[in-house]
């Protein structure tokens, strides 16, 4: 059986995540390869057991390209952390900051609602804008740490989200335990934009991959 045989494809996801944590050549060798054994597989105990060894394969090679990348750049991957850190440190009051200016330099200081049904809307309002503006600054930070990161952009952006993660556990834990009715929402968007900031790294990674195709077609 063919790889290119109508049907007989490996699953897009895991072929996907594969893509995003291999660079240069290692990709079309990597994902060669796999789809070469995957193909044998499949002509041997079926496509339905070929894509589930698929999938465990790209387990497997993931983790050997993560622990591969920490063992060749170490220092590399320690500073974007370290670096991301200190961005999100820096800027987690920035949308607050920017959004408050903007209110008072549009109201010149001046109560901007007369009922409390008002007053209501513009602090529901004024919250939701903070909380859209602490989600961008992770997605923007993930872009960063993933540009700084050339060729690393997942993993550098995945030790700063599971690091940022073990940090965050223990307050959350402290928060619920003295405000457990506001800690769930809290909680939600925390670890939203601790997710973003891979998806940063996603965004770069599939950036660089489409500027280098169309390189190569040039």
């Amino acid at each position: 059986m063919r790889s290119d045989t109508p049907g007989l494809r490996p699953p897009f996801i895991a072929s996907r995540l594969i893509g995003l944590f291999t660079s240069g050549w290692h990709d079309d060798a990597i994902s060669g390869d796999l789809l070469e054994e995957f193909s044998d597989v499949a002509a041997k105990s079926g496509l339905t057991y070929a894509r589930r060894w698929y999938c465990w394969q790209s387990i497997k090679t993931i983790g050997n390209l993560i622990g591969a990348g920490l063992r060749t750049a170490p220092w590399l991957i320690a500073s974007t952390v370290i670096g991301g850190y200190l961005l999100l440190a820096f800027g987690s009051s920035l949308p607050e900051s920017l959004i408050v200016a903007v209110l008072q330099l549009r109201w010149h200081h001046v109560i901007p609602y007369y009922t409390q049904r008002e007053m209501d809307a513009h602090v529901f309002w004024l919250n939701t804008g903070i909380q859209i503006g602490h989600l961008l600054v992770s997605l923007f930070i993930g872009c960063i740490v993933a540009a700084v990161a050339k060729a690393r952009e997942m993993i550098a952006t995945l030790a700063l989200s599971i690091s940022l993660l073990a940090l965050s556990v223990v307050g959350w834990c402290n928060f619920a335990r003295h405000w457990p009715e506001r800690a769930l929402p809290i909680v939600f968007i925390e670890l939203v934009g601790i997710i973003l900031i891979p998806m940063g790294g996603v965004l770069v990674r599939e950036l660089r991959r489409v500027t280098r195709a169309r390189r190569s077609s040039a």
